[in-house]
């Protein structure tokens, strides 16, 4: 019996001590992305706020945030994570004195998501200023200052819409702002006015670029189409 006992206490150290190095990181990796998503589960950003510089009307999309930057502008930007904090950090466009800014934003208490304290800098600068809000509404608003831009994912050759969900993202001055994840062949962004660059890069299919000026209006409907083809490697 005790040789028996011995036997299986051999066996169960033999296999612990055979478990890969690969199997501990993907344990590991996989908890890292279960903490991550579950940090601050409560937060939400959508809705309109009374804030230092006028009101913001915000939306947000899983991990982007973007609104209306009271009539002056437009605001946008993603969730961080820092130092076990969730921050919204991004950029804003002053439309009356053409310049822009970074900000960094603090939900006050994740429970309640009625008032987030923050600051920002002008690009170029290092003075930090203080931007504080309080939530009016909840309600998800109607933006004033980003357009629609919709469009078709067709394959080149075929002139067949792509039906698997393909990952659009666009650019500004090389730094990702903007991401969607096309539904059924057809994707949808909103987006402020200006110069954007749209990319798809697909493991399946040749890289995608296309710049696409947004504007106000536009002739025929209230969204700028723009179908993206691609080419299968």
């Amino acid at each position: 019996m005790k040789l028996l006992k011995l036997l299986s206490l051999f066996l169960i150290i033999f296999s612990f001590s055979n478990c890969s190095k690969e199997d501990d990181e993907i344990f590991l990796n996989e908890t890292e992305v279960l903490e991550k998503s579950n940090l601050y589960p409560n937060i939400k950003w959508t809705g309109t706020w009374n804030s230092t510089y006028g009101e913001l009307r915000l939306v947000e999309k899983g991990q982007l945030i973007y609104g209306d930057y009271s009539d002056i502008g437009v605001i946008y930007g993603y969730r961080h994570y820092i130092n076990g904090k969730e921050y919204f950090e991004g950029t804003f466009e002053n439309y009356r004195m053409n310049k822009n800014g970074i900000i960094r934003f603090e939900m006050n208490n994740p429970n309640f998501n009625n008032s987030f304290s923050g600051e920002w800098v002008w690009n170029n600068s290092s003075y930090w200023y203080s931007w504080n809000g309080t939530k009016t509404s909840k309600k998800e608003p109607v933006l004033q200052s980003f357009y629609n831009v919709k469009g078709q994912i067709m394959d080149k050759t075929t002139l067949q819409k792509i039906t698997t969900p393909i990952t659009i993202e666009v650019f500004k001055n090389g730094i990702r702002r903007f991401t969607d994840v096309s539904e059924s062949g057809l994707y949808a962004l909103q987006l402020p006015k200006g110069n954007w660059e749209i990319r798809v890069n697909d493991y399946r299919y040749q890289s995608y670029s296309r710049n696409i000026l947004v504007k106000e209006n536009y002739d025929f409907n209230n969204y700028f189409t723009e179908n993206i083809f691609l080419v299968k490697k």
